[in-house]
């Protein structure tokens, strides 16, 4: 398959490089030094799976790339406004954008713009940052992409892309029930995230305050009430188990909204949390902690 990933930062520079280091035809769009570098002397990885250095085409302007099979959705929801109007020259008619944006409203926002028939949903579980200009680096034993149609059935594009992903260093799923699958990871995200910015603290110290984990659970129960309210269908005991999790993993635990926080960057707000708040007034569903929250963030998401 021919791929471009749009937004080569962390999370898509990482995916990016494994599949160019396996083979695949691969190009980033990328920009700044960023790209300087990668088109320089190459994309360095550091990975729980070894380093490598990979040759790989970047360039800002997906034009110089033409039509792909896949385009690899990877910049943050703020940016979707910007970037879904650039990847114009990537889509033609068999290409697949595959989605792996946090939150729950990407997919539908890209096939407004596209069409459902040229989108698949997915979610991605990976710690990845940018240590420097063409430099990646992936921390612990997961770096997981799940998605799948919107229907749940089989296809044939998700099992050529499946198979395309299926990469050392990459672990791959096809979920049967995608949107309940960005829901779930919505529980964890959405809440800890959220909590650990707003207080300007790690995940541990979080868990030390005396209303820290009851925080927690508050906004994960809000998070589940909103998805059931559009039919989402939970697993039995979710918020207990994302907590434990959170809980045992505190100390690795990283909030891509804090970091954007305390690097004056724009933040994921509106479309993580942000859309449960707004989700949950709309069906009647009781948000105060989560509402709490987005206000206690709204004049920092445009960054500073």
């Amino acid at each position: 398959m021919k791929i471009a990933v749009m937004g080569a930062g962390a999370v898509g520079g990482y995916f990016g490089g494994v599949l160019a280091n396996a083979g695949e035809d691969v190009s980033l769009i990328a920009r700044g030094a960023h790209h300087e570098e990668i088109k320089r002397s190459g994309l360095k990885v550091d990975s729980h799976w070894g380093s490598f250095t990979v040759e790989v085409q970047s360039t800002p302007d997906p034009a110089e790339v033409g039509e792909v099979d896949l385009v690899l959705h990877c910049v943050k929801l703020y940016s979707n406004v910007e970037a879904l109007p650039l990847i114009k020259p990537l889509v033609g008619p068999a290409t697949t954008i595959l989605t792996v944006q946090n939150g729950v409203t990407s997919g539908e926002t890209i096939a407004g713009v596209y069409g459902w028939d040229r989108v698949l949903q997915g979610a991605t579980y990976i710690e990845a940052a940018i240590m420097g200009p063409g430099h990646i680096e992936q921390s612990g034993s997961t770096a997981r992409i799940e998605f799948g149609e919107n229907d749940g059935s089989p296809s044939e594009r998700v099992e050529k892309i499946r198979a395309t992903l299926d990469k050392p260093g990459i672990q791959v799923g096809v979920s049967s029930d995608i949107v309940s699958t960005l829901w779930t990871k919505l529980v964890a995200v959405g809440a800890f995230g959220t909590v650990m910015t707003a207080a300007r603290a790690s995940l541990p110290e979080v868990l030390a305050g005396p209303e820290g984990e009851n925080t927690i659970r508050t906004v994960m129960e809000e998070i589940v009430a909103v998805g059931k309210s559009e039919g989402v269908d939970f697993a039995p005991g979710v918020v207990d188990e994302k907590l434990q999790d959170g809980i045992e993993e505190a100390e690795e635990f990283k909030s891509s909204l804090q970091y954007d926080l305390t690097n004056g960057k724009p933040l994921e707000l509106d479309d993580i949390l942000g859309a449960v708040v707004q989700k949950g007034r709309a069906a009647g569903i009781p948000v105060p902690a989560s509402a709490a929250l987005v206000m206690t963030l709204e004049k920092f998401k445009h960054g500073s």
